[in-house]
């Protein structure tokens, strides 16, 4: 899938670069990110029985620096700082944040699988290639490049 930034080669003076305009840059300027809409799994199926679409929500840059800092413990080994990212929790926390539907933290939905979490209901809800598939649309959101089905993600 295609990035959707190109590179210009071509030099610019700095006589351009005033001339620029910032306008495009302004919060009120830009565009939203779409959600995303993913088939994590074909288990999962409507009244009709068609696969139920996942809804993922792009978030920012600071709100994921804020999860992973949460998941991230510093200690001092030897003389040195050490960071360790406990990846599990991060992936988790990272999910909870951008699922959009079905909502983790519905109360009759974790009841249903008797789990009381967000994390504890993936890991129970989901078979490993479907945890595999929600995680890799979890990486297209964060990337802010779209993928719609699941042939995309395997891909």
């Amino acid at each position: 899938m295609a990035p959707y930034y190109s590179i210009s080669r071509r030099l610019t003076s700095m006589a351009d670069i005033k001339n620029m305009s910032l306008n495009g840059f302004f919060k009120s300027n830009a565009k939203s990110l779409p959600d995303v809409k993913v088939v994590v799994s074909e288990r999962f199926t409507n009244e009709d029985g068609s696969p139920i679409e996942w809804v993922l929500h792009p978030i920012s840059t600071k709100r994921v620096e804020e999860i992973t800092k949460r998941n991230t413990k510093t200690t001092i080994k030897n003389g040195k700082k050490e960071s360790v990212v406990n990846e599990e929790n991060l992936n988790a926390e990272l999910l909870e944040a951008v699922v959009l539907y079905p909502s983790l933290n519905d109360a009759e939905l974790q009841d249903s699988y008797g789990v009381s979490s967000a994390n504890e209901l993936l890991s129970v809800m989901l078979y490993p290639g479907e945890t595999q598939v929600l995680t890799n649309a979890l990486q297209e959101v964060m990337a802010g490049t779209k993928a719609n089905d699941i042939d995309e993600l395997k891909n």
